[in-house]
C-alpha cells in the first residue's frame, strides 16, 4: 500500500496540531504482541507513537527483519533511536545485534552503541529497558540479576553505562519495588525522577498498575503517568515492552520518525506473523486508584 504524499502531510499536520492544541503528552510504546492501536497495526517490532487523542503512527527504526522483536527503546537528544532486540538478529550493514546489545539507528545506518559481550554482560542475560540520560551515558535494565564492575543490579534496577563502567542509577527495591517486579521500560527524567513500566500487574506506593502502564517515581513517591488501556483497549492484552514520553523539544523529532511512511507502507505490504509475546504470566487486572 503506497500512501500518497498529500495524505502523509495531512496526517502529520493533524497529528501535531491535535497534540499542541490539547497539550497532551506524546507517548511512544512497543507492545509484546500485535495490537490494533488507533487504526495502526503495531507489531512487536514496532514502536507506536500515540498523541493520546486517538491518532497513532509508527516510528521509523529502519529495515528491521520481520522476525525481530523490539524489547527496549529510547529517543536520543540528537534524534537517533536506541533500541534492543529479544533475539540475536542480523541487521542491514552487516550488524549482528544480540539481546545484550544496545543498537543505534541514525536514520540511515545501524551501529552497536553498547556491545554487551565486550562489556561483560553475562550470557543468558538481556537488556530489557533503555533510557538516555540528561547527564551522560545510557541507562539500561536487565531481565535478571547481574554483577558488573563490582556492582550487583537486580531486574528492578537501572544501571548507568558511561561508555566504560556500569554504575547504579535507580535502586528499584529502595524505591519500593518488590523482588517480583522487573523494570522492562524506563525513562530518566533527571533529578532522581524516572518513568518506568513493569512486566506484571501490581501495586507500589498505593498505586495500582498493569504491565502496559507507565509509572512516575519522583524520588519519593509514585504516581500513574499513563494508563495505556484508556488510550486503546487493545493495550489491555499486551505488555508495554518499551516506551518514551518525549520532552517538548524532542516532539518534532519523534514525529519525524513516526512519519516515515515508506517504512510503514513496506510493512503493510508484506505478510506478517502475529506477535508471539513471551509467555509471561499476567495476573488479573489490578483495581486502579
Amino acid at each position: 500500500m503506497k500512501i500518497p504524499a498529500h495524505l502523509s502531510t495531512l496526517l502529520c499536520v493533524s497529528f501535531l496540531l491535535a497534540d499542541v492544541a490539547s497539550a497532551q503528552e506524546l507517548f511512544a510504546g512497543s507492545p509484546d504482541i500485535s495490537a490494533q492501536l488507533g487504526g495502526s497495526l503495531a507489531e512487536d517490532q514496532d514502536v507506536a507513537v500515540d498523541n493520546q487523542l486517538g491518532i497513532v503512527l509508527l516510528e521509523d527504526l529502519g529495515p528491521l527483519p520481520v522476525a525481530a522483536e523490539v524489547t527496549a527503546y529510547a529517543l536520543d537528544a540528537n534524534g537517533d533511536r536506541l533500541f534492543g532486540l529479544e533475539t540475536t538478529t542480523s541487521l542491514a550493514g552487516g550488524i549482528l545485534a544480540t539481546p545484550r546489545d544496545v543498537v543505534r539507528w541514525d536514520g540511515a545506518d545501524y551501529t552497536i552503541e553498547l556491545d554487551g559481550t565486550a562489556e561483560g554482560i553475562p550470557r543468558g542475560a538481556a537488556i530489557d529497558a533503555i533510557a538516555t540520560s540528561p547527564g551522560s551515558g545510557v541507562l539500561v535494565s536487565f531481565d535478571t540479576t547481574v554483577t558488573l564492575d563490582g556492582q550487583t543490579f537486580a531486574d528492578e534496577d537501572l544501571a548507568r553505562w558511561d561508555g566504560a563502567l556500569f554504575v547504579p542509577a535507580f535502586d528499584g527495591s529502595a524505591a519500593g519495588l518488590g523482588a517480583g517486579y522487573d523494570v522492562d521500560a524506563a525513562q530518566d527524567l533527571g533529578s532522581g525522577a524516572f518513568l518506568v513500566s513493569l512486566d506484571t500487574s501490581g501495586n507500589v506506593g498505593g498505586i495500582g498498575f498493569d504491565d502496559e502502564d507507565v509509572l512516575r517515581y519522583d524520588g519519593a513517591a509514585w504516581s500513574l503517568e499513563i494508563d495505556a488501556s484508556t488510550l486503546d483497549p487493545d493495550w489491555r492484552g499486551a505488555d508495554l515492552d518499551a516506551m518514551q514520553v518525549p520532552e517538548p523539544g524532542l516532539v518534532g523529532t519523534l514525529l519525524g520518525g513516526a512519519l516515515a511512511f515508506v517504512t510503514l507502507a513496506r510493512r503493510r505490504g508484506q505478510p506478517r506473523r502475529r506477535g508471539r509475546g513471551r509467555g509471561r504470566g499476567r495476573p488479573s487486572p489490578t483495581t486502579r486508584r
